[in-house]
């Protein structure tokens, strides 16, 4: 595969954290493992890991030491508000990227496209 086709499946990563992390908090190794269950390819943990202390610095995410379970403290992850937003912004995003999508494939198979680019004028 080339090389700049796998470079826009990195940045499906945040939304798939936040959209993971939006139904339960948990640590970093569940959520790389959960990763594979959405399609991803093998994900590097340093990566996931990096994502994730990007996205707590930005705000999206919080995470807290949790040492419940007897064995070392392991970080606990969870969505913030400001990720709550971020995930709605991105899936709005995605309906439109979605309806383009759609059309490309109906011209690509010779079908018609399921909406006129001219009714949005």
């Amino acid at each position: 595969m080339d090389q700049d086709m796998v470079k826009p499946i990195r940045s499906w990563l945040t939304p798939y954290l936040l959209l993971l992390l939006r139904s339960w908090e948990t640590h970093g190794y569940d959520l790389i493992q959960k990763l594979s269950l959405f399609g991803f390819p093998t994900v590097d943990q340093g990566t996931v890991y990096r994502t994730l202390r990007q996205l707590e610095k930005e705000g999206f995410i919080r995470s807290a030491w949790d040492a419940t379970d007897g064995g070392p403290a392991r970080r606990l992850y969870s969505i913030t508000e400001a990720g709550e937003q971020f995930l709605k912004d991105w899936a709005s995003a995605l309906g439109a990227y979605n309806k383009m999508l759609e059309n490309f494939f109906a011209l690509y198979t010779g079908k018609a496209p399921t909406t006129n680019p001219e009714e949005k004028k």
